[in-house]
C-alpha cells in the first residue's frame, strides 16, 4: 500500500508526516503561538457546533462545487499560502499546484515559496493565486506583483495580519528560534534528529538542500527563509498600500487576516473582492478569537459586497460545511494539506483533498442539502 493510500483521515496524514519529518520540522507545521490557546480554540469552535439535519428529504445527487472569484471549483476548499514547502518535500510548490489542479481547486502560493512563481504556474493545471507579504520591502513587493501577473496568477491574496514575531515555545524547544544553515553548529543541533529520518534526509540532500525563497533576489541569489522572515516585520501592508497595488494589479484582490467587523466593512468599502477570516492558523497573537466564532457577524456585516472565506482549524469536510452554513463561501486549508504533502508528496495532497470532498458530500446528504447553496444558519446550532 502506498503512503498516500494509508491516508484515510487527516489525522493519518499528520501521523505519517510525523514519521517522515525530523521533529523540528514537524513542529514547524504543527505549532501555534505560545501557549497555543487559539490553536486549541480553533478546533473547539468547530466541535461546539452541531448539525440540524432536515428530516424525510431524499438527496439523490449532490453538487459540492462553488464559485470563487469566477472560478468554479469542485469542492469549497482551497490550498492556503504556506511558506517554503520545499523543506518538507523537495518537489515543493509545483507539485502541490499539480495536485490542486488534478482536484480542480485553487492553489494560493506563498511569496515564501521555495520555487519561483513562474515555475509554479508552469506546472499548474488549475487556478493559481499569489499570496503577498512585503518580503524585501515595498520595492520587492512591486517586483513580486509584476512577476505574479506575468506568470498568470489569477488573484492577489494580501496577508494583512502579520506585523510581529510572537514566541512559539516549540520553536524555542527545538532551537528553531535561531537560523538553520549547513555549518557545523547547525549540524550539531539538528544532526541527530535528521539521522532518525533517513527518507526525508535523502530527499532533502538530492533536492539540493534548498532553504531559500527565490521571490526575493539579493545580489543575484535567492533570499534565505530567515532573511525573508526578518524583512516582513519591517514593512507590513496597510490600507494606504491598496492604492498603488491597485495601480499595478488589475485582477481580483483578497485580504487575508480579517478578524474585526469594521475591518471587513472597510475592505468592502475599499473595493477588494474577497476577505479571509483568519487568525493565521493560530500562528499570530495568541488569544485571538477562533475564526468560526466571529464568522457570522463578519459575513452579516459585508453581505454580498465581498466574497468571504475562512481558515484556521478546518480539519475535515464537516468543518467546511459548518463554515459555509455560517456565511463563508469557501475555506482555506493549511496544516492538513502540508501533512499530506510531507507524508506522500503530491499524491498525499490529492488524497487529503479527496477526503475533504467526500466528507462535504456525505455531510450535505445527511443534512438534506442537494448543494452547498442550500446551506444556511439553520443547518447548525451552538452546543449549550
Amino acid at each position: 500500500m502506498s503512503r498516500a493510500d494509508q491516508i484515510r483521515t487527516v489525522d493519518d496524514a499528520r501521523r505519517l508526516a510525523g514519521r517522515r519529518l525530523p521533529r523540528f520540522l514537524f513542529d514547524a507545521i504543527d505549532r501555534g503561538t505560545s501557549p497555543e490557546r487559539t490553536l486549541r480554540d480553533n478546533i473547539a469552535a468547530f466541535e461546539q457546533l452541531e448539525f440540524r439535519p432536515r428530516a424525510a428529504v431524499a438527496v439523490p445527487t449532490v453538487d459540492t462545487s462553488v464559485s470563487v472569484l469566477g472560478h468554479r471549483i469542485d469542492v469549497p476548499v482551497m490550498i492556503a499560502p504556506t511558506g517554503n514547502l520545499r523543506v518538507y518535500n523537495s518537489a515543493g510548490e509545483p507539485e502541490v499546484a499539480r495536485a490542486a489542479g488534478s482536484r480542480n481547486t485553487i492553489h494560493i502560493v506563498s511569496c515564501f515559496s521555495g520555487y519561483a512563481i513562474e515555475d509554479v504556474t508552469a506546472a499548474a493545471s488549475g487556478p493559481v493565486f499569489f499570496g503577498l507579504l512585503f518580503a524585501g520591502g515595498r520595492d520587492n513587493a512591486e517586483v513580486m506583483i509584476e512577476r505574479a501577473a506575468k506568470a498568470g496568477c489569477a488573484a492577489l491574496v494580501i496577508t494583512v495580519d502579520w506585523g510581529a514575531a510572537h514566541q512559539r515555545e516549540r520553536n524555542v524547544k527545538d532551537r528553531l528560534d535561531r537560523p538553520v544553515g549547513f555549518d557545523l553548529r547547525s549540524m550539531l543541533r539538528f544532526g541527530p534528529a535528521v539521522l532518525q529520518r533517513p527518507r526525508w534526509a535523502a530527499d532533502f540532500l538530492t533536492g539540493g538542500r534548498r532553504m531559500d525563497c527565490p521571490m526575493w533576489m539579493i545580489d543575484g541569489r535567492p533570499a534565505t527563509i530567515w532573511e525573508m522572515s526578518s524583512s516582513i516585520l519591517k514593512a507590513a501592508p496597510t490600507w494606504s498600500d491598496l492604492k498603488w497595488i491597485r495601480e499595478m494589479w488589475t485582477g481580483p484582490i483578497v485580504l487575508k487576516g480579517i478578524l474585526r467587523v469594521d475591518d471587513a466593512q472597510r475592505a468592502a468599502d475599499e473595493g477588494v473582492d474577497g476577505i479571509v477570516v483568519s487568525n493565521h492558523g493560530a500562528r499570530n497573537v495568541d488569544g485571538s478569537p477562533a475564526t468560526m466564532r466571529i464568522l457570522p457577524e463578519i459575513a452579516d456585516a459585508v453581505g454580498d459586497a465581498v466574497e468571504v472565506y475562512l481558515d484556521s482549524g478546518v480539519r475535515r469536510g464537516a468543518d467546511v460545511v459548518k463554515a459555509l452554513a455560517r456565511g463563508a463561501r469557501a475555506c482555506l486549508i493549511g496544516r492538513s494539506y502540508v501533512w499530506g504533502f510531507a507524508a506522500a508528496g503530491g499524491n498525499g495532497v490529492a488524497r487529503v483533498l479527496d477526503l475533504y470532498k467526500s466528507d462535504v458530500h456525505n455531510t450535505l446528504v445527511s443534512l438534506g442539502c442537494a448543494s452547498v447553496d442550500e446551506l444556511d444558519p439553520t443547518c447548525v446550532v451552538a452546543r449549550l
